[in-house]
């Protein structure tokens, strides 16, 4: 009997922080970014009176995220969040058909913003849960183009030789996880999640534009329930 109660007695305590948690939580992660190669596409296909020799894309950097959150129940929360995903960078070589000269453009994208997502949690044991979300993200993308040889942007004074430009949306946002509680109110948490179609779409002779491709973002963080 003594033993089946100090049995019962140090389940109870093992179970009592997830039963004393808050519905309130909030955390910090940081990662990688991955913008998708269509930006590549999407940019190559604009190229008029030139060929294109090649394009550099350097898809990936380092980014961060803040979150919190309000879990309604066992299963449900909505969380909001602020994510700084850094910068890609594209460069294409371009050849002129007559006369043949070569050229380039150099384009560099930063992207951030602010989101709020419907997270769906399911546990598998004590400690761990995974789960998914869907929400929106307002983003906001600032691009810069610096062209070099003998180009030209095909709208607008011709005589630029490099342009910025910034696009604020809504895009879509939605992503995988998994937390693993480790301590009272502490978890670990990992996760991919993308944003879809972010940017403006390069057109030829269209101003204003980015470039538009989704983002992945993969990271690591701690969430903390209050």
């Amino acid at each position: 009997m003594i033993r089946t109660a100090a049995l019962l007695i140090s389940l109870a305590i093992a179970t009592l922080p997830a039963a004393a948690q808050s519905p309130w939580y909030i955390g910090i992660s940081a990662g990688q970014s991955k913008t998708d190669t269509e930006l590549v596409v999407n940019r190559e296909s604009t190229v008029v009176n030139a060929s294109v020799t090649g394009s550099s894309f350097d898809s990936q950097d380092s980014g961060f995220k803040v979150f919190g959150g309000f879990q309604f129940t066992p299963h449900v929360a909505v969380e909001v969040n602020y994510a700084d995903l850094g910068t890609s960078r594209l460069f294409t070589g371009i050849l002129t058909a007559n006369p043949p000269l070569s050229g380039s453009v150099d384009l560099q994208r930063q992207i951030e913003g602010f989101g709020v997502d419907l997270v769906v949690r399911a546990p598998i044991g004590p400690r761990a849960t995974i789960f998914g979300r869907v929400g929106a993200v307002r983003s906001r993308l600032e691009a810069t183009a610096v062209l070099d040889g003998n180009i030209v942007f095909t709208s607008g004074n011709t005589t630029d030789r490099s342009r910025s430009t910034s696009v604020t949306e809504t895009v879509t946002r939605y992503g995988l996880g998994a937390e693993w509680l480790f301590g009272r109110g502490m978890a670990l948490r990992v996760e991919w999640e993308r944003w879809l179609d972010v940017g403006k779409a390069f057109e030829i002779g269209g101003s204003g534009t980015t470039g538009e491709a989704d983002t992945d973002f993969y990271s690591v963080g701690i969430a903390y329930r209050f």
